[in-house]
């Protein structure tokens, strides 16, 4: 029997050898897939690949061929010893790395036949960062298929003109500002990294003044992305005020937590010196008085500065008054992206009120591990509203995922 059309597995060839003994080559596509299962399986270490090199020369050429295939690479050091190994970089597939690597071009990205890439820039100030995205853009490989890049300061319509010129086979796209929002510390500190990003650009700018028409703007700069099926923009589409009026008003209860003893706070050290805030007016000055065991005693529940805070998510009262406009906005700005991008079946928005209500823990977190897997998974990855997008009949649905 034939084997179908299409089929690249070779099958075994029986080879008589000098000593007239029979040797069978073993298909590469099978060896490829015993150390894509093994590789994959286990810890991305370099060190993986010992056992696999020590079979043979072949094997070891396919180990690390697998290896590079999927990369991750965070810290300069790494990069240069990544390029020390031959053809290392002409293996990669699937890249994820920072900014700052790719500025410095410590990898040669644009060497690379890449078909995935994650970039953070997390690592970048957020004063230099447009800047430096758009000297990185230019250099990005043309044969990319899915991109995403967090940590954004902004989504800005020459970023999105730049990636449809550049990456015009793009099937996947995310694009996050998000990332830069953390609740790791105290108020203060929510509060201030609030203010260096544009985290909901609804009604910022005059083409902007709803979310459809900011959906609508941002689906006229991607238009030349004729593939694209899955869109992620981390944004939210609720009004700014959202926040800010959950930051001045729904602060934490202070008799169930303790203080975080933010570094960056300096009314601990300080509290006769008062810092004015320049939106409300507030001191922020904390009258912690020392309690009997020399620590220092509770605040004034007229400020929760020094608390480690929580999002508009866990806020009954930001839900009550902003979250039923906020998931109808979200479902008239997925309508007017899928109406413009003919090719989209699926779209993601950063989103306060995407999950069910959730019941507040004010239960202390004085661990380190414990405050950054709180604050920071709160925010990266939990806060996204899901759309499918069907089309039938020239007619277009959309439908929240749960």
């Amino acid at each position: 029997m034939e084997p179908p059309a299409g089929n690249t597995v070779r099958p075994l060839v029986a080879k008589t050898g000098d000593n007239g003994a029979f040797h069978k080559s073993f298909p590469v596509e099978i060896l490829e897939r015993i150390a894509q299962e093994v590789l994959h399986s286990q810890s991305r270490a370099f060190s993986s690949i010992s056992a696999l090199s020590m079979v043979s020369h072949q094997f070891r050429h396919i180990a690390l061929r697998v290896y590079f295939s999927r990369l991750a690479v965070h810290r300069l050091p790494k990069a240069g010893r990544i390029n020390d190994i031959p053809n290392s970089c002409s293996w990669v597939r699937h890249l994820s790395t920072t900014m700052q690597i790719v500025e410095k071009k410590a990898l040669p990205v644009y060497r690379m036949k890449l078909g995935s890439l994650e970039l953070s820039c997390e690592s970048v100030s957020t004063f230099s960062l447009s800047a430096s995205i758009l000297l990185v853009l230019p250099h990005l490989p043309k044969s990319l298929v899915s991109l995403k890049i967090t940590s954004l300061p902004r989504i800005t319509q020459l970023l999105l003109r730049e990636i449809a010129e550049r990456c015009m086979n793009l099937k996947e796209l995310e694009l996050s500002v998000v990332e830069r929002l953390s609740t790791d510390c105290c108020w203060a500190c929510f509060e201030e990294l609030s203010t260096c990003v544009v985290h909901s650009p609804v009604g910022l700018d005059p083409p902007c003044d709803t979310a459809g028409n900011l959906a609508t703007f941002y689906a006229r700069s991607l238009r030349p992305l004729a593939s694209l099926q899955r869109l992620s923009i981390g944004v939210f589409l609720s009004s700014p005020a959202v926040l800010e009026e959950h930051i001045d008003n729904h602060f934490m209860e202070g008799e169930h937590c303790q203080p975080t003893g933010c570094t960056f706070d300096d009314s601990f050290s300080a509290p006769h010196t008062p810092a004015i805030d320049g939106q409300v007016e507030r001191p922020r000055v904390h009258s912690y008085g020392k309690s009997a065991g020399g620590g220092f005693a509770m605040q004034e529940r007229s400020t929760a500065i020094g608390y480690r805070p929580y999002s508009p998510t866990k806020c009954a009262l930001c839900w009550e008054t902003h979250g039923h406009r906020t998931r109808e906005d979200e479902l008239m700005a997925t309508m007017k992206l899928a109406q413009n991008l003919r090719s989209l079946e699926l779209v993601r928005w950063s989103s306060w009120f995407n999950s069910p209500k959730v019941t507040l823990n004010l239960s202390p977190v004085n661990d380190r591990a414990g405050r950054n897997q709180s604050g920071g998974a709160e925010l990266r990855g939990a806060q996204w509203a899901t759309f499918e997008v069907q089309r039938s009949e020239r007619r277009i649905k959309v439908r929240r995922r749960t």
